[in-house]
């Protein structure tokens, strides 16, 4: 497989919308648990609760577009439910890990999506709000859903449902979704006997046969979040964003 690819970037300008609409305040109640992740008063990602402390997102997002360093945890707050000023919790980040496989330096690819995962312990829970569960991920020929917010529409969130599943490689997901700049690490939903569960996090933008823009995601199984979860519940993430290849010192500047 294989496609145009183009990063979703957080401080690009705005694309136009066509699939997406605007979720009513009605509406938008039912996904309280996606909110906006506000990164060091510059820019800013779609994110979503997936545990009373944890929130996914998509890697790049933590790490500064310009020196491709990591953004400190503490200027990264995620607002649960924004709609228009309101919402319905706001928490500061404490530590921040992002799947082993993602190097910030490394060029866009179909390996660097798959690995396009981060997870963010929140300083508090958030317990107002239910968590999505996760389905392990899409099979081909899937109808989705995605929720965003984004740089057209900054103050509430947008939806598409259903866009299409095209296909599934390994962990690499093709969607037929209208996905925009500041839409990175947006949910995309799989809607399994009436429940939407999270399947894969919105990574970048591209083109499929030359005309078609399609976004791209990676699948959230086992061997993508959990490890990145396990890295958490053990302690691992007081290190900081690991590097691939590199000792804990050279990731600490130690060395």
């Amino acid at each position: 497989m294989r496609y145009v690819l183009l990063i979703v970037l957080l401080w690009a300008g705005a694309a136009q919308a066509e699939g997406r609409r605007l979720l009513s305040r009605t509406e938008a109640a039912d996904w309280r648990a996606v909110g906006r992740l506000n990164i060091d008063g510059r820019g800013f990602c779609t994110a979503t609760l997936i545990a009373p402390d944890l929130v996914l997102t998509a890697a790049h997002c933590v790490f500064s577009d310009r020196t491709r360093l990591p953004v400190r945890p503490n200027a990264l707050h995620f607002v649960a439910g924004y709609y228009i000023g309101d919402y319905i919790a706001h928490r500061r980040v404490r530590r921040v890990m992002v799947h082993r496989g993602y190097d910030p330096l490394r060029e866009l690819s179909e390996r660097q999506i798959t690995s396009d995962i981060a997870v963010l312990e929140l300083v508090t829970p958030i317990n107002e709000v239910h968590p999505f569960e996760r389905e392990l991920r899409p099979r081909a020929g899937d109808p989705i859903v995605v929720v965003s917010y984004a740089a057209d529409r900054p103050e509430a969130p947008s939806i598409q449902e259903p866009c299409d599943t095209i296909a599934v490689e390994d962990r690499f997901v093709v969607m037929d979704c209208d996905v925009t700049f500041g839409a990175s690490g947006s949910p995309v939903f799989t809607v399994r006997n009436g429940r939407p569960r999270i399947s894969s996090v919105v990574s970048a933008i591209g083109m499929r046969g030359g005309d078609q823009q399609v976004a791209y995601g990676a699948a959230i199984d086992e061997g993508a979040l959990d490890s990145v979860l396990t890295d958490i519940v053990h302690g691992d993430a007081d290190r900081g964003i690991r590097r691939p290849g590199s000792s804990i010192a050279q990731q600490l500047g130690r060395e």
